[in-house]
């Protein structure tokens, strides 16, 4: 798989996703964005490279919550959208963010598209 695989795989999960309007695969451990599609943010802040600190602040709390089992995912809800985190590897740590709006999106349906793109990582590594 090349990059552009990836970048297109990404695309076509944004166009096929009602409510997603951006998202994302981020490196966990160090923010590096490796694609990113849709919109990101209205004022051009870097969203997707900041988003993963809500990941490692669950990370370095992690204790506290062990009683619940593994985080499957971090969501936001802000006034103006919905910021998700999910991950897509292990090793490496990848993660992907995504923007969406508030209304319905079927996240499980994105949860089992982000299983199908780290799949296809994987061959690409």
């Amino acid at each position: 798989m090349t990059a552009s695989r990836i970048a297109h795989s990404l695309q076509e999960m944004l166009d096929s996703t009602p409510g997603v309007t951006g998202c994302a695969l981020v490196d966990g451990s160090s923010g590096l964005v490796w694609h990113r599609c849709g919109q990101e943010t209205d004022n051009g802040e870097p969203l997707w490279e900041a988003a993963v600190d809500y990941w490692r602040l669950h990370g370095r709390l992690h204790h506290h919550f062990s009683s619940l089992g593994d985080l499957g995912a971090a969501v936001m809800y802000h006034r103006d959208g919905i910021l998700a985190i999910l991950p897509c590897l292990r090793e490496p740590d990848l993660l992907v963010v995504c923007r969406a709006d508030h209304q319905a999106v079927d996240w499980r349906l994105w949860q089992r598209r982000i299983a199908a793109l780290a799949q296809d990582v994987r061959l690409m590594l």
